[in-house]
């Protein structure tokens, strides 16, 4: 009996009005007619095209929503490249420590060798080289869809910087090679049985004044750091003249963060977001020299900003990401 009551009201009510009749009818319509839009049209509804900006670099993305709490994203990021200068000082070394040789006697004996005028510094570039292809998964657990949680994997480069000696130090460089070289061949060289060219000899008392003389001097390298013992390291130039290192990190790695969009616009096409999180690079990324030397764990004591740029680097188990992004709607 109540529930003929209840209907006869409601019947009553909806046809007194109009408004009211057409509002709870397509209410009625909604919720038991079952969605009838396809997985594939849904994606293309929501696809966009995004820009981003920021630690990771410059990128690009796109980007669709298979549900209606999850987006998937999928693009690439490139790491403009800048020059950051570097400065690293020469010296000599012998027996395992810096000889204290007063060093312009060697560059004016390294003129007579060589020709060039050799500087008691070295300036070298750092660049950035980091390229990733990124596949992200995005979930929305509120109902406002402006707050998500990341999840995915950045895959690319696994030398994601380099730095090498600038070109107008090559005749230092060079000049370097050259004397290290004669070092070597008179500390060696038995002059007493080996000849100087053909059939021409060396004086014993001028060859033993020589050496005397040259190991006096040492070698010549660049002083980087301090090897665990205390010993100096001293780098040397590469057989093709140059002096370079390298920052290495996994090619894969995987992301995890947070991030926050929202639509702006007369028709909402426009989404501004802004994503934080990490990228899980392999731990401390490992920097070496063309001697295979690793300035994270085989160097200490680097001085300048040198020293700075590799202890910032070993403080960098994981990568950190803020990325800004804005993107056009192009679905229908």
């Amino acid at each position: 009996m109540k529930k003929t009551i209840i209907t006869s009201f409601l019947a009553c009510w909806l046809s007194l009005s109009p408004t009211a009749s057409k509002a709870a009818e397509e209410s009625i319509e909604t919720s038991v007619r079952p969605s009838t839009e396809s997985f594939t049209s849904r994606l293309a509804r929501t696809v966009d095209l995004g820009l981003t900006l920021g630690t990771t670099g410059v990128g690009l993305e796109v980007s669709a929503m298979p549900t209606s709490f999850m987006r998937v994203r999928a693009g690439v990021d490139y790491m403009p490249r800048f020059n950051v200068p570097l400065k690293f000082g020469i010296d000599s070394y012998r027996d395992g420590a810096l000889s204290g040789s007063d060093f312009s006697e060697i560059q004016q004996l390294m003129k007579q060798i060589s020709g060039f005028d050799v500087d008691q510094t070295v300036r070298m570039n750092c660049k950035a080289k980091m390229v990733n292809f990124k596949l992200l998964v995005d979930f929305f657990p509120l109902r406002n869809k402006h707050w998500y949680a990341t999840a995915g994997f950045y895959w690319g480069s696994k030398n994601i910087g380099s730095a090498i000696n600038a070109m107008e130090e090559m005749p230092s460089l060079l000049a370097i090679g050259m004397f290290n070289q004669m070092h070597d061949w008179v500390l060696t060289t038995d002059f007493i049985e080996t000849p100087i060219y053909e059939d021409v000899y060396l004086d014993p008392d001028v060859a033993d004044r020589l050496k005397e003389k040259m190991e006096g001097y040492g070698r010549v390298g660049i002083h980087v750091g301090d090897h665990a013992d205390g010993s100096p390291y001293m780098m040397e130039p590469d057989k093709d003249g140059t002096v370079k290192a390298d920052m290495f990190v996994n090619s894969f790695k995987p992301y995890l963060g947070l991030g926050y969009v929202t639509s702006v616009g007369k028709d909402k096409r426009i989404n501004i977001g802004v994503d934080g999180g990490v990228l899980f690079w392999g731990g401390t990324p490992s920097i070496r020299t063309h001697e295979n030397v690793d300035l994270s764990d085989d160097v200490n004591n680097i001085t300048g900003k040198v020293g700075d740029y590799v202890e910032t680097a070993k403080s960098l188990k994981v990568y950190p990401v803020v990325n800004f992004r804005i993107a056009y709607r192009i679905g229908k």
